[in-house]
């Protein structure tokens, strides 16, 4: 008897387990988790979170005593393959550019049922929604002065509105970096990471060539691409299914000499 009841306990926690199922998360919920998730990190950060993103801050404003000197050497440079790699770099950056990738590999691969190329459209575009967001939402809240303004690396100019105050961070940096550091991701091929980190590195070039961010603003930009196309890559390789709870209904019916047992899934 004794037997038979710790049986029936050690079954329980199975059938209970059983009462929930995979299926498939549609790809718009399983996007607007990615977003939600990766804002909502900071409530889940420990302590070495933090302290990277205390590293990352300071790098950003000891990088700063490198603005005047890095914007110095490019201000002295001109020639036709600069204004090529210029060229590149600004349409690269744009955010139509973020809109052909992530609806070419998305459409791409409900067409031809890859599903590799619809996985790097969702993570595409919610790296993109979440490091375009905190971009924009930063540029007026620092308001800092571009270097084409004249007032120099440290003038900002708090909830400013003016463009030539939106200096930091860097916007196409923000979208050229999380595009390629996305599809960098997706690829086990080393040279097509080393491709999508150099159409990366020509928009870095293009701002800094065309006067318009410090450094400081392109490599912050880069970090936020970093973030948020590592936070969404990662959530989405855990969100496609979701749990689904069935109504169970346990019977333990007693007989001569034992029990018996019987689950019913509604």
């Amino acid at each position: 008897m004794r037997g038979n009841v710790i049986l029936v306990l050690l079954l329980i926690p199975m059938i209970t387990s059983a009462q929930y199922d995979s299926a498939k998360r549609v790809d718009v919920i399983r996007f607007a988790d990615g977003v939600i998730h990766t804002y909502g990190a900071p409530t889940r950060w420990k302590g070495k979170d933090w302290l990277k993103l205390g590293a990352i801050a300071t790098g950003t404003a000891v990088l700063t005593l490198a603005d005047q000197p890095v914007r110095g050497f490019w201000i002295d440079q001109s020639s036709h393959a600069l204004d090529r790699i210029n060229e590149i770099g600004y349409h690269y950056g744009k955010p139509y550019s973020a809109f052909l990738f992530t609806g070419g590999f998305y459409v791409a691969g409900l067409l031809f049922q890859n599903n590799w190329a619809k996985e790097t459209g969702l993570a595409l575009g919610t790296s993109m929604l979440t490091a375009g967001l905190l971009e924009m939402g930063l540029k007026p809240l620092v308001g800092r002065a571009r270097p084409s303004q004249g007032f120099g690396n440290y003038k900002t100019s708090f909830m400013s509105d003016a463009a030539g105050f939106h200096s930091f961070p860097s916007g196409h940096s923000t979208t050229a970096f999380t595009i390629s550091f996305v599809l960098a991701k997706r690829t086990e091929n080393i040279p097509l990471k080393v491709f999508f980190y150099s159409l990366a590195g020509t928009t870095a070039v293009c701002r800094l060539y065309s006067d318009a961010h410090w450094i400081s603003d392109v490599a912050f930009g880069a970090m936020i691409a970093w973030y948020c196309s590592e936070a969404a890559i990662d959530r989405l390789a855990v969100n496609r299914f979701r749990k689904i709870r069935r109504n169970t209904e346990l019977k333990v019916t007693p007989y001569p000499g034992g029990l018996t047992f019987r689950a019913i899934f509604k």
